[in-house]
């Protein structure tokens, strides 16, 4: 059975951390950071599956507070940098006959200013606005699932409740941390 390891994009193969934004938001509109966590999660996947614009989003967060509607993308632009070493981990994957992938919640936006290049030798990419589907929710690796039957699927990803929902869809999910060895955490869940 071929194996198809999913990268998360933003806290995996981007260096990235979502306080960078919440700063960048608590900044502009002078509400505290406990809160703009607070109303940012609960209308995030709304934006992320493309079922809101990002001025809709930002009436539904910050209500009339004025804001720059591009924040997200121009922070993800400012502050996101490849991470080499998981690039490679994934282009070492390929190299021994593993298929590589992106599964990524992202804005329509922030897509827009990924550069395509990132993407080239991935052999499937998923993003939550192209799909309609975001993580966790369970419809999202019901997709990946039906997507690749006869697939032994791993994610590896940043966030508990992404791959607590994976696994409970029996996708091998590994929690990325920044530390650790990933070849050896791949091999682990396969046992």
């Amino acid at each position: 059975m071929k194996k198809i390891i999913f990268f998360d994009l933003g806290g995996v193969l981007l260096n990235w951390q979502d306080d960078w934004l919440y700063e960048e938001i608590s900044k502009q509109t002078k509400i505290s950071k406990h809160k703009i966590i607070q109303d940012f999660e609960s209308h995030i996947s709304l934006l992320f599956t493309g079922k809101i614009s990002e001025i809709e989003f930002w009436q539904k967060t910050v209500g009339n507070l004025i804001i720059n509607h591009n924040i997200i993308s121009e922070t993800f632009q400012k502050y996101a940098s490849l991470n080499e070493n998981i690039l490679g981990l994934a282009n070492y994957l390929k190299k021994c006959n593993h298929e590589i992938g992106i599964l990524s919640n992202i804005t329509p936006e922030t897509r827009k200013v990924l550069p395509d290049i990132w993407f080239t030798n991935f052999d499937h990419v998923y993003f939550s606005n192209e799909i309609g589907l975001a993580k966790p929710d369970p419809k999202i690796f019901d997709y990946l699932l039906e997507k690749h039957q006869h697939s032994e699927i791993f994610l590896i990803d940043d966030k508990k409740e992404n791959t607590d929902v994976a696994k409970m869809h029996g996708i091998n999910a590994i929690l990325y941390d920044g530390q650790g060895d990933l070849i050896s955490q791949i091999i682990q869940e396969n046992h």
